[in-house]
């Protein structure tokens, strides 16, 4: 039975180095795990506006779905860019430094495309950052900061008059 990549003509049976072979076979069996996964958009049912809960909870694991859809497409792209270094031969080579990659850091990021040093530079100057969440306040301290900046701002008019 032909597997996706296959299909998409992925599978090439270019001479892997001995070296990188486990790594290979490993990455192969990742990206064919990613091409299985179901990347479809979620159906979108008729739940009436009557029920907010239901619509809510609806449009929550939609925006889910998709979150985890594009993660997928994302590993999928890092996956098939570390298979193709490993079979043009750039693979563990920092694309920064051009040092090699820690083998460490391969065994746990096997798509990795920078060294530890590379990875820190590039954080440095503000790229390759992680995209997290703003920090969240409550809403106690939301409203004291409000309550406050309306105080100044009366106070700045009392002045002014």
């Amino acid at each position: 039975m032909a597997t996706a990549a296959d299909i998409l003509g992925l599978n090439r049976n270019s001479k892997v180095p001995a070296r990188w072979g486990r790594h290979y076979q490993w990455l192969c069996a990742e990206r064919e795990r990613l091409f299985a996964r179901d990347c479809s958009p979620t159906e979108v049912s008729s739940v009436k506006m009557d029920n907010l809960g239901e619509a809510a909870a609806e449009e929550s694991q939609r925006c889910l779905s998709l979150v985890a859809a594009c993660a997928t497409q994302a590993n999928i792209v890092d996956v098939l860019d570390a298979i193709r270094r490993i079979e043009r031969g750039t693979y563990g080579i920092c694309e920064l430094t051009g040092k090699p990659i820690e083998a460490e850091r391969l065994r746990a990021i096997p798509w990795a495309r920078y060294s530890i040093r590379g990875q820190n530079e590039l954080e440095k100057t503000g790229f390759g950052r992680k995209h997290g969440l703003p920090a969240l306040e409550s809403l106690s301290e939301a409203a004291l900061v409000d309550d406050k900046e309306a105080g100044e701002d009366n106070e700045a008019d009392k002045n002014e008059g």
